[in-house]
């Protein structure tokens, strides 16, 4: 991948906690700010993508909404699960 070299700047506070942030990560500040934004733009085209849906067929219905949390909060426990399976492979 192509890194491109940046100067951007932040408030102190924030940049404090985007360099304690990073090292609890175990990473550098640049590979946390460029996860946070990847992260961030992958939520922003989800919210697009539901947006569109939702103009073409319109709004998900409140069932439909619920089924979809508890599937992420399941699918987010056996993430979890997997984690630390990899970490802790006699577990």
């Amino acid at each position: 991948m192509a890194v491109k070299k940046k100067t951007l700047s932040f408030d102190a506070e924030t940049w404090a906690a985007v360099e304690r942030r990073a090292r609890s990560a175990h990473t550098t500040p640049s590979a946390y700010v460029n996860e946070l934004i990847e992260k961030s733009e992958r939520l922003y085209r989800g919210l697009e993508a539901v947006s569109d849906w939702e103009a073409e067929h319109g709004a998900i219905a409140a069932a439909d909404l619920d089924w979809a949390d508890k599937a992420l909060a399941e699918a987010q426990r056996e993430a979890a699960d997997d984690r630390l399976a990899m970490e802790d492979p006699q577990a």
